[in-house]
């Protein structure tokens, strides 16, 4: 595939060519997707927030004064939309996990036994889930599996196994709080 020299797109953008458009595409688009896969659940919502981004890009600076790095741009608006993406459906992010930990270590010490008993707590939550969602959950949370690896072994589709881990997710903090997060660390 020909890559295009970024000047040209910058002219071509300020310009508001719509070719700007197939010359990104054209350069990026690929990577754009592979680098929104390290966010969210598979190629599809991959590809969602890539259009999403390439949309914006295009309505936000079409015309106007454009200045930098169109990869650069792309590369940090897709990670930045890939992320939010992703935890608007319920993944929860190493930073999440670190924040929420802290502060909960530091408003409370508890023993080995205290801790157990979270643990139970939330082994009893997972147990009350959906079939579904509880086998999913195991999969993801439990045996650490990949979502592509709990579709295969589960027989399920990936973006099944994405709104079964979500549905979980959204089903265990409500009913555990800002406890649930912390509750993870523990199992």
């Amino acid at each position: 595939m020909r890559r295009y020299d970024e000047s040209d797109m910058v002219r071509l953008l300020e310009e508001g060519d719509e070719e700007v458009m197939r010359m990104v595409f054209g350069n990026w688009y690929r990577a754009l997707c592979a680098h929104a896969m390290r966010y969210v659940a598979g190629a599809e919502d991959a590809e969602d927030v890539v259009q999403e981004v390439l949309v914006s890009f295009w309505e936000g600076w079409k015309g106007r004064r454009f200045e930098g790095s169109v990869g650069a741009y792309l590369f940090g608006a897709t990670g930045k939309a890939a992320m939010k993406h992703a935890e608007r459906n319920g993944r929860v992010f190493l930073r999440d996990v670190e924040r929420m930990a802290e502060e909960f270590w530091e408003e409370m010490t508890f023993d080995e036994e205290e801790a157990e008993r979270l643990r139970g707590r939330l082994m009893r939550e997972v147990e009350a889930l959906p079939e579904g969602a509880r086998k999913v959950f195991r999969a993801v949370v439990l045996e650490e599996l990949s979502y592509k690896e709990a579709a295969e072994q589960l027989g399920l589709s990936v973006h099944t196994v994405h709104s079964q881990y979500s549905h979980a997710v959204k089903r265990l903090r409500e009913r555990l709080g800002d406890l649930f997060t912390v509750m993870l660390l523990a199992i």
